[in-house]
């Protein structure tokens, strides 16, 4: 089966539906460059080089003053507030953080459902929540509650069983 990526999905059409005019980017590189890439390439060749070791935030989004930080998860809220948290030491030494000019930061967690908890951890974390929902989600969230059955194990082991007589990956 072909792997779906449900939490890309997920961002972009928040991103696109939240934001129409655009003046957003999405799965964007923060942290430092190291100086010996810099020295060597100039900053732009030194980020390209350097990307596959950044850690990514989901969307960046710009305005006059606000500059949005944003992490989405369907199923992690726990994770999406520790990400955030973690990007936050990181912009201060993001030195090609698109379109960022002093504006004030704003972090966000974007998921399709809240829990009391996850709203207050965030708040403690200086994070806002916003709950954003989309119809499809739900036939995920049926697909994961169905993984671990004991007839979803015994059809994954069927298909499994008919690839190898086929031959097929």
């Amino acid at each position: 089966m072909v792997r779906q990526e449900r939490e890309r999905r997920f961002i972009s059409e928040y991103m696109l539906e939240m934001f129409p005019g655009g003046d957003f980017l999405l799965n964007v590189p923060l942290g430092p460059i190291p100086d010996y890439l810099l020295n060597a390439h100039g900053p732009q060749r030194a980020a390209a080089i350097y990307r596959p070791t950044r850690p990514r935030v989901d969307a960046v989004k710009w305005t006059a003053d606000r500059y949005y930080v944003i992490e989405a998860k369907i199923r992690e809220a726990k994770t999406g507030i520790g990400d955030l948290a973690f990007y936050r030491g990181l912009i201060a030494n993001t030195p090609d953080l698109p379109f960022y000019a002093g504006q004030e930061l704003v972090y966000r967690l974007v998921v399709p459902w809240s829990l009391d908890w996850v709203i207050a951890s965030a708040t403690e974390n200086g994070i806002e929540v916003v709950v954003y929902w989309k119809d499809w989600i739900a036939e995920y969230v049926r697909e994961r509650q169905n993984y671990f059955t004991q007839e979803y194990r015994d059809a994954r082991a069927e298909k499994i069983r008919l690839r190898g007589l086929l031959g097929v990956d």
